[in-house]
C-alpha cells in the first residue's frame, strides 16, 4: 500500500472521508475556488524559485500568476459568498508581487541537487514496511545561512500558522522521513530544519516569514512511523467509522462527502462505477 502525508491526515480527521475518497475513488462534481487559487499560487512560486535558482529570466510574477490562473479557472469552481472571482484574482497578483520580497528576505536559497537541478517539488518514497510505503511531495528544500539543510512547506491558507502547529505537525515529520531516507541521492547528510512559509490569503495578502524548527527527534519520528502503520491497519481491516469531533472544531462542514454521508444525498459528487455497490450496502 502507498500513503501519504494527507492521506493519513484524512484517516486521523475522519476514516469515513478515507472510504469515500480512496476507497471507492468518490470527487465531488465542482472543484473549490480555494483549491485551484492555492494551486496557482504554487505553481507561480515554483516558477520564481526555479528561475532564481538557474538563473533564467521570468515575466512579471503578474503575468506568471495570471497565465496559472488562466489555466486554473478554465474548469467550473464554486466560489464563496466573501471571495469572487474577482477579489481572488486582485489577491492572487498581490500575492505573486509580493513574493520575490518575501523570499529574499527569508535569507534562505533554494538546495541544488547532486544532477544540478533545484530541489523544488520532489517527489520522494520510502518503505516503511515490506508491503508499504510513504510518499510524498515536497515544495523544497532550502539552505539557510549557516548551511543547515532546511525542508520548507509552502502554505497558501486564510489563517497565520502558529508555532506550536509548526512544532507539531505531522506533515515535516513525513517530509523529514523521506528526505532521511533520500540523503546521499540529494547531496544532504540529512535534514536539519524544518518549517512552512504562508502566504496568508487576505484582501491585502501577507506573505509571512518562514516558521522554521529544529529537526524531529528520533520519538517523534517513531511516533509517526506507527501512525502510520496504525492508519494502513484500519484501512485494511475496513475500520471506515464517522468522526464528527465536537460542534465547535467538527470537520463535517468542510468535508466534501457530508451531504452523502449524513442523508445519502450524491448530488453533488461524481460516483465511479466501482463504488456503486459499496454505496448501496452502506445507504
Amino acid at each position: 500500500m502507498i500513503i501519504s502525508p494527507s492521506q493519513v491526515l484524512k484517516g486521523q480527521t475522519c476514516m469515513k472521508q478515507v472510504f469515500f475518497h480512496y476507497e471507492l475513488g468518490i470527487r465531488p462534481n465542482i472543484t473549490s475556488a480555494n483549491l485551484a487559487f492555492g494551486k496557482a499560487v504554487d505553481s507561480s512560486v515554483m516558477d520564481y524559485l526555479a528561475a532564481l535558482s538557474t538563473g533564467t529570466s521570468l515575466p512579471s510574477m503578474e503575468d506568471v500568476f495570471l497565465r496559472h490562473w488562466k489555466k486554473e479557472t478554465s474548469i467550473p469552481l464554486e466560489y464563496s459568498a466573501t471571495k469572487s472571482e474577482s477579489k481572488m484574482l486582485d489577491i492572487g497578483v498581490k500575492m505573486a508581487l509580493a513574493f520575490p520580497e518575501a523570499w529574499e528576505k527569508s535569507e534562505l536559497m533554494v538546495f541544488t541537487m547532486p544532477d544540478g537541478s533545484p530541489a523544488l517539488q520532489v517527489k520522494l518514497a520510502v518503505q516503511i514496511s515490506k508491503q508499504d510505503s510513504l510518499r510524498g511531495y515536497l515544495d523544497l528544500i532550502a539552505l539557510n545561512q549557516e548551511g543547515k539543510v532546511v525542508i520548507v512547506d509552502i502554505k497558501t491558507t486564510g489563517v497565520e500558522y502558529d508555532d506550536i502547529y509548526t512544532l507539531q505537525s505531522d506533515q515535516l515529520t513525513a517530509y523529514q522521513i523521506l528526505v532521511d531516507a533520500h540523503a546521499d541521492r540529494l547531496g544532504v547528510e540529512r535534514a536539519d530544519k524544518v518549517g512552512f512559509m504562508c502566504l496568508h490569503k487576505k484582501t491585502e495578502p501577507v506573505i509571512h516569514q518562514p516558521q522554521i524548527v529544529e529537526r524531529r527527534s528520533q520519538d517523534r519520528v517513531q511516533e509517526y512511523l506507527d501512525t502510520c502503520g496504525w492508519y494502513i491497519e484500519d484501512y485494511n481491516a475496513g475500520r471506515f467509522n464517522r468522526c464528527s469531533l465536537g460542534a465547535f472544531n467538527s470537520p463535517c462542514k468542510m468535508c466534501d462527502f457530508k451531504n452523502l454521508c449524513s442523508s445519502g444525498d450524491t448530488d453533488d459528487l461524481i460516483i465511479p462505477d466501482r463504488a456503486i455497490a459499496p454505496l448501496k450496502l452502506v445507504a
